[in-house]
């Protein structure tokens, strides 16, 4: 990933000039986030996901409500208006689910407890996505929007709710002529793509996110059986519409502005991760988590997320940030997104990956959980 990240500043305006950020590569950069959410959806267990959504849901309120609050203290200094502070909140509440999952992926912790919390949090955030850019399109005159804001919420969280229950407790589907997608490549690609954006579209044209369209999709496809074929086909396309996702954080960079306030803009990156990973896992354990899941949770999300872009672009369109703001946003977003493998990494190695020597059992398989030698006590203790 970050080799990705490198190769979008060298090539990009900054760089050789070989590649110019375009509408383009954004939008391939965005199903590429699209398609993550719709192979999530797919491999979720809905038991252990319904068992973290409520404090998963409930610590992403309360680093929202955070986040603004401590926008406001830095707006004492640098002059914000109120619309400034709330979108400013916004975006340092968001994680990288990207960023995320290639770090639990890593650690070999993607089905563990540990792992399906971090899931529920990211899945959290991203239902927050699309009231936020409604929040943000408003322009300076955001606060009169709050009514239509909630409306989505709710229906939102409503949704997600009714299709889990719905999956939880009915047989998976079989649907006729399965076998098609099984035996025919081509055919299982160009049916698990058209599925996923036709979802992402039904999802933005309601009023949700595109990404939640999609999640809800691959919710909904993992109860049946075409799965399988499916998620076969998607995997390989999402892996390189990934890679375009992270060589476009690069291009976007003006390289000249952060070597021109390095020690800044890498000052207030490595405040912002040890801050929301102390956030994070003080929220979770607040929420009832046990301490050690949610110290593992937090370690794997402390960057700032990918939809921040969209937030701070959204806002330089609608005229709540300046170019230098914009320029600044970007700068610390992206080294956040750089930085965060080699923070999850170390920060796990010292706190938490010494301490584990035996795995935990999650229905039928061993896998490797951070919660301990014995169970979750001991690193609970810890």
């Amino acid at each position: 990933m970050i080799g990705y990240i490198l190769a979008g500043l060298i090539l990009g305006s900054s760089g050789l000039q070989v590649v110019d950020y375009s509408d383009a590569l954004s939008t391939l950069a965005e199903l590429g986030i699209i398609m993550l959410l719709y192979i999530i959806g797919m491999h979720l267990s809905v038991r252990v996901f319904l068992s973290v959504l409520r404090p998963a849901v409930l610590a992403t309120l309360g680093q929202t409500l955070i986040c603004i609050g401590l926008a406001a203290l830095v707006s004492h200094y640098l002059k914000w208006s109120l619309p400034q502070i709330i979108l400013v909140g916004f975006i340092l509440t968001l994680s990288s689910t990207a960023v995320a999952l290639m770090v639990l992926e890593g650690f070999g912790l993607q089905r563990t407890h540990a792992g399906q919390l971090t899931v529920g949090v990211l899945v959290a955030q991203d239902i927050l996505v699309a009231p936020m850019l409604v929040f943000v399109e408003s322009g300076e005159a955001l606060l009169g929007a709050w009514q239509p804001l909630l409306l989505r919420m709710v229906l939102s969280v409503g949704l997600l709710g009714a299709l889990l229950v719905w999956i939880a407790y009915t047989a998976r589907i079989r649907l006729p002529r399965a076998d098609l997608l099984e035996n025919n490549t081509e055919l299982a690609v160009l049916f698990g793509l058209g599925l996923c954006c036709l979802a992402a579209t039904i999802g933005g044209m309601s009023g949700f996110s595109p990404v939640f369209g999609a999640f809800c999709a691959g919710l909904a496809v993992s109860h049946t059986n075409l799965r399988k074929p499916i998620l076969a086909a998607a995997q390989p396309l999402q892996s390189l519409l990934l890679v375009v996702f992270f060589v476009s954080i690069g291009l976007l960079v003006d390289v000249d502005y952060v070597m021109a306030n390095a020690g800044i803009v890498l000052g207030v990156t490595f405040a912002l991760l040890l801050i929301k990973t102390l956030l994070g896992w003080g929220l979770l354990y607040a929420a009832g988590i046990p301490s050690g899941r949610a110290l593992v949770s937090s370690l794997m999300t402390p960057q700032i997320g990918e939809f921040s872009f969209v937030l701070v672009t959204s806002g330089m369109m609608s005229g709540v940030f300046t170019s230098v703001q914009v320029d600044f946003l970007f700068a610390v977003i992206a080294a956040s997104l750089f930085v965060s493998p080699v923070w999850s990494g170390a920060l796990h190695y010292l706190v938490v990956r010494h301490r584990i020597h035996q795995p935990v059992l999650l229905g039928a398989e061993a896998m490797p959980d951070c919660s301990g030698a014995k169970g979750d006590k001991s690193i609970d203790r810890a």
